[in-house]
């Protein structure tokens, strides 16, 4: 048994948030969504990741690109969230239009301007088996060296001849650290999610930690309903801090992890389907969404009585929540030399 270096105040304190969007999430990459969305020249989407509201967006020359949607004259969003093909950017506000490529095109009626000085701002973007990765910051590593081990972990199970069924996302009371402490440990299985449980084989799971912790990866075998909809053999996944997949023969579903302040959390994930039928494809479409509703519902309890002030510490299994102090220990090192 262990105690966990995180303390209570750490999931409620928008301070503590404030440091960790800093610190972890703009040093991080993050998934923004399928390639497949922006892959024709022209095409744009636009959606808040981690607090920043960004654009994505196919040139005219077939190169993709990423900036925050902030309109340069006075910060209005150039795009709407959403979706959609231009051939230039425009805003609404005040009609400064840009090209796909950033730079900007037109200031109407606003005198002398150095069109080179007001382009929009970039953002790094980079793409993984058909995923989008965007990431503020300039210096963090490049997205392969980011994914580590995963590329490696993922090579059984190819993904390209999937078809995309669809989207959802699910809101809920409870700190992303909340939700990812639950993420990295098998323990809570049997008590939180019923059918997942039996179509597991629970003498065959492993939990591996890699790059440090900031990847786990479990190892499992299906049986029953899971290896009708799955496959025989599956992979679970987390990366640090928010991104976490879902491997088998026959599904693919990659989730993002995303703060909405110190108390909320946000959870998007993509589904691809291989060769099952369309019954098949719902049924496994709506126990994806049902997982992560379990989840995030005791999440919620958890959240509740860490905002109560009557809980301090967490104590830690040394046998099955390893991962989750090596996930404390990545959070602590990040901001432990920022806030108290």
């Amino acid at each position: 048994m262990t105690a966990s270096i995180l303390p209570a105040a750490w999931y409620t304190d928008p301070s503590v948030h404030a440091a960790e969007r800093r610190t972890i999430f703009a040093a991080n990459w993050a998934l923004f969504g399928p390639e497949h969305e922006v892959a024709a020249p022209g095409a744009w989407r636009a959606a808040c990741v981690n607090g920043w509201p960004l654009i994505v967006a196919r040139g005219r020359d077939g190169v993709l690109r990423a900036f925050h949607n902030a309109c340069r004259h006075r910060g209005a969003a150039v795009v709407p969230d959403g979706a959609g093909t231009a051939e230039q950017l425009r805003c609404p506000y005040h009609g400064w239009t840009y090209e796909l490529d950033g730079a900007l095109a037109l200031a109407p009626r606003f005198g002398p301007l150095e069109r080179a000085d007001h382009g929009l701002m970039p953002v790094r973007v980079a793409t993984w088996r058909g995923l989008v990765f965007v990431c503020v910051d300039a210096a963090a590593q490049d997205l392969m060296a980011w994914l580590g081990a995963i590329p490696g972990l993922c090579a059984p199970f190819p993904t390209d001849a999937m078809d995309y069924h669809g989207t959802f996302t699910v809101e809920g009371r409870a700190n992303w650290k909340t939700y990812c402490d639950n993420t990295v440990e098998g323990y809570h299985l049997p008590f939180v999610h019923p059918r997942l449980t039996g179509a597991v084989d629970p003498a065959a799971i492993r939990i591996v930690p890699h790059d440090g912790g900031r990847t786990v990866a479990f190892h499992v075998t299906y049986r029953a309903d899971g290896a009708e909809l799955r496959g025989r053999e599956g992979l679970w996944f987390y990366r640090f801090p928010g991104f976490q997949a879902t491997l088998s023969a026959s599904a693919f579903k990659a989730e993002r992890i995303e703060p909405v302040g110190a108390g909320g959390l946000r959870s998007t994930s993509w589904q691809w389907f291989g060769a099952i039928d369309g019954a098949a494809r719902a049924d496994g479409f709506a126990w994806a969404r049902a997982i992560v509703e379990e989840d995030l519902g005791v999440c919620a309890t958890v959240q509740r009585t860490l905002e109560a002030g009557v809980f301090a510490r967490a104590v830690l299994s040394d046998e099955v929540e390893g991962n989750v102090a090596l996930f404390h220990r990545l959070v602590h090192d990040a901001i432990g030399g920022i806030v108290s």
